[in-house]
């Protein structure tokens, strides 16, 4: 089986997708629905080229200052407009 080699920016998305996710499973049960559908809007309403590394670098950004304001314990539930 050959492994697909990746570029440092394509782990670094991938990882920080995990590391959304894992935010997820920390929501309570009943809001966990809408963090995840969330978190896959954001990752996929962006139709970025994989060369643009300035774009992607800047939504990575701005994605983990966005994780870390939703990480935090008193946020519950998330409205998705």
């Amino acid at each position: 089986m050959s492994q697909i080699r990746r570029s440092g920016l394509q782990t670094e998305v991938i990882n920080f997708y995990r590391k959304c996710c894992k935010a997820v499973r920390k929501k309570p049960i009943e809001t966990r629905n809408r963090f995840q559908q969330f978190v896959r809007t954001q990752f996929r309403q962006h139709d970025l080229s994989p060369r643009d590394h300035n774009a992607i670098e800047y939504m990575l950004r701005r994605g983990k200052r966005q994780l870390e304001v939703y990480e935090n314990d008193n946020i519950k539930d998330i409205i998705n407009s």
